[in-house]
């Protein structure tokens, strides 16, 4: 196997690296809520260290970069990033379909048994096909920035399907404007939100949208680390 093909599959490619023809890091590529959506505008910058990092420039936008991933997730898996928001959307809450909305976010698709979907998860993975070109995973873990109505560390499930459970690892205005890092135990978050252990980790993404509540802001996001079993499996750039 390449190393190329490494990297695609094992690991976390870094948002720093430097970008293709497209203006993307190599192996990130657009990620479509729906195809008639506005694009979010994804471009590669330099923060205040001169370290690049992803620019999300939001303007009644929803769409995200994506990951195609297969790695083994075993307990004490760790996920460590960073971003940094400087606006909320305004009247956004990640509990309603109308308002659905965040500022950051990293989703995590997982594999699973798919015997084990309801009629109605198969009905949901079939038009998010035909909506947006893409088939739904088995389970995804969302890490987000909420409002201040919710708590922190608060599982919330999607409006649209449980097949989504959003972590809340951020909430209200205290901390916009800064630069946030984050470590979490991803098995622990997946079983708490979905009652049973995760599996492959098939897939990673960033995503700042504002589609719902028609609000225009900026983001950032740093580099992805993934350590399973203490192995670093992604490394950002010096």
């Amino acid at each position: 196997m390449t190393s190329a093909a490494l990297m695609h599959s094992e690991e976390i490619a870094p948002l720093s690296a430097a970008v293709n023809s497209d203006g993307l890091p190599p192996h990130w590529e657009t990620y479509l809520v729906t195809r008639n959506k506005r694009l979010t505008h994804y471009e590669q910058t330099t923060d205040a260290d001169g370290i690049a990092v992803m620019r999300a420039t939001v303007d009644g936008s929803a769409s995200g970069l994506a990951q195609k991933l297969d790695i083994p997730i075993y307990p004490g898996a760790k996920l460590t990033w960073r971003w940094r928001a400087d606006t909320l959307p305004l009247n956004a809450d990640i509990r309603t379909k109308r308002f659905d909305d965040a500022p950051v976010r990293i989703a995590l698709a997982f594999d699973g048994d798919l015997a084990k979907l309801t009629m109605l998860d198969h009905m949901h993975r079939e038009l998010a096909r035909m909506v947006s070109g893409r088939e739904l995973p088995f389970a995804t873990l969302m890490y987000t920035w909420g409002d201040d109505k919710l708590a922190a560390n608060e599982v919330v499930p999607n409006p649209y399907t449980g097949r989504i459970r959003s972590i809340v690892v951020e909430r209200g205005g205290r901390n916009l404007g800064a630069w946030q890092t984050y470590s979490r135990d991803i098995a622990k978050d997946y079983e708490r939100a979905f009652g049973e252990p995760p599996g492959r980790l098939v897939g990673i993404a960033i995503m700042s949208d504002g589609d719902n509540t028609q609000t225009k802001f900026t983001a950032w996001y740093g580099d992805i680390h993934l350590d399973t079993d203490s192995i670093p499996t992604t490394t950002a750039a010096k």
